[in-house]
């Protein structure tokens, strides 16, 4: 099993969405992780969120919308 698969097993499990970055530069859902390539460090699971920013059509954020 790889790190990525491990770290997809455990958001399934938990119920999570996703992982997001604290910094707000990226997130991704679960059926879509490191679309970039690589996992942040500073990557935390969350939920999933609606977003008018403009710029996505969602979020992944700490708390349930």
């Amino acid at each position: 099993m790889t790190v990525i698969e491990m770290v997809e097993q455990y958001l399934k499990q938990n119920g999570y969405d996703g992982l997001y970055s604290e910094s707000g530069e990226c997130a991704c859902k679960v059926d879509d992780l490191e679309p970039c390539g690589q996992i942040s460090g500073d990557c935390r699971a969350g939920y999933l969120a609606p977003c008018d920013c403009g710029e996505h059509d969602w979020h992944i954020q700490d708390e349930r919308p």
